[in-house]
């Protein structure tokens, strides 16, 4: 689902890349929906609006801690990974409206790729990953500087001494490392969003390394040093802010060689793609002016006022702008800057857009039962059970009659039976159904549901025993299933006590 996003962001720069003012996008009547996420900086009730909507959509029913800057989104979980004030990951989970701590101390150098995998340093300089279904460290010869999580799930430990800076690439939770080059040392360093490429901005120029095995790419020589750098979606060209200079080169990754210079009003700082690849937000050394680029046709469509932060300014589908201004948040035509909303007070919180489709009404289907990947011993569907266990169980000798003898159910007598109570209903959360008694209990020791242990509860089916990794029981179906979207794992439910 990640990488058909990422391909379709990319297709759709592409397409749209020749655009020379801020238009309106057309977006796929089936793509994700543009969703801009508000997180209250000083702790509180998070909020959720359709683009173009003041209204919101969702409310948050805890509070969310006091935060310092947002990380990445994880469509598949409709989670949005953040830092708060102290320094502590945690995720914003959308689907269940709660906000909790994905660690228990602070950690430094965080970095995500995309909001399921949160990676950071404790104090002791060990690499700490931190997902949904568990923690993984690994102790490194060399402690980082730098982490840079790829969208292939491998992490690229960069270490500095000033001078050079060595490069190592791991994929967790292996604990070994892949691949290793050394490069001069860089002030700026950009990744690709298809995560094929960093780059990085030194002294020497832009130098470039090739992800999947960390080969060097050829030296751009640059005109002056940079503030700031950042690549289109596709990766096919970067955009450089040079210091002391009123332009900003582009260099293309394919010939490795600047391709043009793009004059501007006054000298960049920083820059901003936007995600679909239509336009950079460029930074301006003095005031609060932002100039926006057209990738398409690389030169300034227009300039607008806004502070610059980590969150805003940004674009939006429809080619509007959404920026910091005084106290509010407010979005504008481009061009025109005619005020279409205005968030009052929003000035002081955090704001995402993301695209995610969590929020439209569920399909029937999608309240099925989840069926598991295929394993060797596992019997997480009943074909899978019926399977393993006609294999179990020999042939019986020719001729011969197997007789089954029903028992007779126990009937109370009719005036027991009218004053029975009415039985109460209980539901089960199922992780998995093993053979093995050894991996059923290796695999619950890896599983915390709102940070309780699961059990392991032996059964037998047709007389082959079966070890389930279970939790509960609840009083509703509903309850057991969000507390499985929390454990973050694929599970199912079924009726009945474990």
């Amino acid at each position: 689902m990640r990488s058909a996003l990422t391909l379709a962001l990319i297709l759709s720069a592409c397409h749209r890349g020749d655009r020379g003012a801020l238009l309106p996008a057309a977006s796929a009547p089936n793509g994700p929906d543009a969703i801009l996420v508000r997180m209250p900086s000083g702790g509180g009730t998070a909020r959720a609006y359709r683009w173009g909507s003041d209204s919101a959509i969702w409310t948050s029913n805890t509070n969310a801690p006091r935060l310092d800057h947002i990380l990445a989104f994880d469509g598949e979980q409709g989670a949005l990974a953040y830092v708060d004030g102290r320094g502590i990951p945690g995720r914003l989970d959308l689907r269940v409206k709660s906000a909790d701590a994905a660690a228990t101390s602070p950690l430094t150098a965080l970095a995500s790729a995309d909001g399921w995998a949160i990676f950071g340093l404790t104090s002791r300089r060990e690499v700490s990953r931190l997902t949904p279904s568990g923690t993984w460290t690994f102790k490194p010869e060399q402690p980082p500087t730098a982490l840079l999580p790829i969208s292939d799930g491998s992490l690229v430990l960069v270490s500095s001494d000033g001078r050079r800076s060595q490069l190592r690439r791991l994929h967790p939770p292996e604990p070994r490392v892949t691949d290793s080059t050394s490069l001069p040392h860089a002030d700026v360093v950009v990744q690709t969003d298809i995560g094929d490429r960093i780059y990085f901005v030194g002294d020497s120029g832009l130098a470039g390394v090739r992800v999947r095995d960390l080969s060097r790419t050829k030296t751009v020589k640059l005109p002056a040093r940079a503030w700031d750098a950042v690549a289109t979606p596709s990766g096919d060209r970067i955009f450089v802010a040079l210091r002391g200079r009123k332009s900003i080169v582009v260099v293309d990754r394919y010939t490795e060689q600047i391709e043009r210079t793009i004059d501007l009003a006054a000298e960049p700082t920083a820059l901003r793609m936007d995600p679909d690849g239509q336009y950079v937000l460029v930074q301006e050394a003095e005031g609060d002016s932002v100039s926006v680029l057209s990738v398409g046709t690389m030169r300034v469509v227009d300039r607008v006022r806004s502070r610059w932060r980590r969150d805003l300014p940004l674009v939006g589908p429809d080619g509007r702008l959404a920026l910091a201004l005084d106290s509010d948040i407010v979005i504008v035509e481009g061009l025109s800057h005619r005020e279409r909303l205005r968030y009052r007070g929003g000035g002081t919180d955090l704001w995402a857009l993301i695209r995610w489709n969590g929020f439209r009404p569920r399909a029937q289907g999608l309240d099925a039962p989840v069926l598991f990947a295929s394993d060797s011993d596992s019997v997480s569907t009943a074909a899978a059970v019926d399977s393993t266990l006609a294999a179990a169980v020999s042939a019986l000798p020719a001729g011969a009659v197997a007789t089954v003898m029903k028992p007779e159910p126990a009937v109370p007598p009719t005036d027991a039976r009218k004053s029975l109570p009415p039985a109460k209903k209980s539901y089960t959360l199922s992780f998995a159904a093993l053979l093995a008694e050894d991996r059923a209990n290796t695999l619950a020791a890896t599983i915390r549901v709102d940070g309780k242990p699961v059990r392991v509860v032996p059964s037998t089916r047709d007389g082959t025993p079966v070890f389930r990794v279970v939790f509960g029981p609840f009083d509703t179906r509903e309850d057991a299933e969000r507390a499985g979207r929390r454990s973050g794992l694929p599970f199912w439910v079924y009726e009945g006590a474990p």
